[in-house]
């Protein structure tokens, strides 16, 4: 019965540190939405988000689906306005080979921190119409929040194995 009071509370705890990640500034807001989502090498790709903060310029990336950071195929970067829109251009490169690809927007902070992002599919060629990708994707909260929800699973674990049982014991 200990054990089980002692997990609850630090369960309790894990959470409670999480909660201004969550609750913060207001979440993530960052959005795009591509036209057209299918093209050949070559197409124009039309990005309109919102969401963005005014105060940081937002970074648009075409990436090969699963490529390391900072191995974009063509990049910019544009201001938002007052209001969070932006609007943007990527050109496919004519050497593109058919296959997915993703639209990446980010936005980092002033002390240069991912702060947010968000990414569309885009299809060069007819290769992969069938493949399962999502459409759309971003991750929600912070390093923190990982870790706090990694933190909340090894008390689970722990409390499952019994090893605060023997903490208490001791």
């Amino acid at each position: 019965m200990k054990r089980v009071i002692l997990s609850l509370l630090l369960l309790g705890a894990v959470f409670l540190m999480a909660g201004p990640v969550y609750a913060g500034d207001g979440s993530v807001s960052l959005r795009i939405v591509i036209s057209p989502v299918v093209g050949q090498a070559g197409t124009e790709i039309s990005v309109s988000g919102t969401g963005a903060e005014s105060s940081q310029p937002v970074h648009l990336s075409l990436t090969e689906r699963n490529a390391a950071a900072g191995s974009a195929i063509v990049e910019t970067k544009v201001t938002p306005n007052p209001d969070g829109t932006f609007n943007a251009t990527l050109s496919v490169p004519a050497s593109t080979a058919d296959g997915r690809y993703v639209v990446n927007v980010e936005q980092f902070n002033a002390a240069g921190n991912l702060q947010q992002f968000y990414w569309n599919a885009f299809t060069v060629g007819s290769c992969c119409s069938d493949a399962l990708l999502p459409e759309t994707g971003s991750v929600p909260g912070t390093p923190f929040t990982v870790t706090a929800v990694l933190a909340m699973l090894l008390i689970v674990g722990m409390s499952i194995r019994g090893v605060y049982a023997v903490a208490v014991k001791q």
